[in-house]
């Protein structure tokens, strides 16, 4: 089905991904129109929107310190639970709240909430599929993630109000209680060790390990754009809110069909380098196209570039620091790789408030030529940290 291997998993992996796809329902009720809701419900500018989803990804790090300390404590379970119900509770305060300090606070507590969550579901994997089947088995969270963006795209169809807040929240709520009853309390095969501070500062000793977050805190960066700069511009020439979902779902559709073939055919037969490379190049592309985009066909065209890019880029981006990280302590190294996704989240929304407040979504096409040359460096980046071999060719040889 939709291409994919045959391949046996534990039960648990099923279980996780099947809380995946309930979170991205949830949470994808909102994403899509999160900067419109901001703009015509709550009557903010986009400085304003771009701090708000800021604070959202700048507190994704403090959740994800957080990961790294409870999940190898005490297990993914609890700190799936913890997770849902930091984002049960922003999701209902988002859609009572009108004032700009309260959706601030609230928006980062979800990113604190999904801070926890993303590392804690990332090691869980990772401690119970085999090494030689990692990509595969992020290439299936993949695949249930797109699931639950599509399923969350159709309803937006229906109702892209503030009652979204209250329905995601709402699907929190029924995670909760399937987190509760039915994913594994343990760390895999591993036992559950306490992660002490020194422990932290070993891994940051990884130099290696280290350059790859700096690369991947870049990437995160470009990736965020599209689910910040597409709505607004969607809004802005389209006069419609309703159709952003159909473009979530469209492309997350793509994801379903493909993404088990582009790790069967590509991801598992070339470098990790590559499979990056080819990613990102796509999603700079997919991202700066959205500034000649007046209508949906091209809207959805720009999207379907993104996704592309983003099936190459990161399940790769998952695999490498699975592969690069001690069994014993994976819920840290996934935590600093989520620390590193808020950093690169904050930074990207943040810089593009203040772009898109100057330059406007629509009246200049200053924007889409900085994010252009913002891929064209990254792209130099990761070339010069390659051809230095500042990464280990084991993991991930050119």
């Amino acid at each position: 089905m939709f291409g994919l291997p045959k391949i046996k998993f534990k039960k648990e992996i099923w279980y996780f991904l099947f809380s995946i796809f309930l979170v991205h329902v949830a949470a994808y009720l909102v994403v899509p129109i999160f900067p419109v809701l901001l703009k015509n419900v709550k009557n903010l500018g986009p400085s304003q929107i771009g701090l708000v989803i800021g604070f959202n990804a700048l507190f994704m790090q403090v959740g994800s310190l957080i990961a790294g300390m409870i999940s190898d404590r005490i297990g993914n379970r609890y700190s799936i639970l913890i997770s849902n119900s930091l984002q049960a509770i922003s999701l209902l305060g988002l859609g009572f709240s009108s004032s700009f300090i309260l959706l601030s606070s609230f928006s980062a507590l979800n990113g604190m909430g999904t801070g926890i969550y993303i590392p804690s579901t990332k090691a869980a994997i990772s401690h119970i599929a085999s090494e030689d089947r990692l990509t595969t088995a992020f290439s299936l969270r993949n695949i249930a993630s797109h699931m639950g963006i599509s399923i969350a795209g159709l309803i937006i169809l229906i109702s892209s109000s503030n009652f979204n807040f209250y329905y995601g929240g709402g699907i929190y709520i029924i995670l909760f209680i399937f987190a509760l009853l039915a994913l594994p309390d343990d760390c895999g095969v591993h036992p559950c060790p306490a992660i002490k501070i020194s422990s932290y500062l070993e891994i940051l000793k990884d130099r290696s390990f280290m350059l790859f977050i700096v690369v991947s805190t870049l990437i995160w960066a470009l990736h965020t754009q599209l689910a910040f700069l597409l709505p607004l511009r969607a809004d802005a020439v389209l006069k419609s809110s309703g159709v952003i979902g159909v473009i979530w779902t469209s492309t997350s559709v793509i994801v379903i069909l493909s993404q088990s073939s582009v790790s069967r055919l590509f991801l598992e037969k070339r470098s990790h380098v590559t499979s990056i490379f080819v990613g990102v190049i796509l999603i700079g592309i997919g991202v700066s196209l959205i500034g000649l985009a007046n209508t949906f066909p091209f809207l959805v065209f720009c999207s379907v570039i993104f996704i592309i890019g983003e099936m190459f880029a990161m399940p790769t981006i998952d695999s490498v620091i699975g592969i690069f990280a001690d069994p014993k302590y994976i819920g840290a190294y996934f935590a600093i790789a989520s620390f590193a996704t808020g950093i690169g989240g904050a930074l990207g929304t943040f810089a593009s408030g203040r772009i898109i407040q100057r330059y406007t979504i629509t009246n200049s096409l200053v924007p889409w030529i900085i994010y252009g040359g913002f891929t064209l460096t990254l792209l130099v980046v990761l070339k010069v940290l390659i051809r230095k071999e500042t990464i280990r060719k084991n993991t991930i040889s050119p």
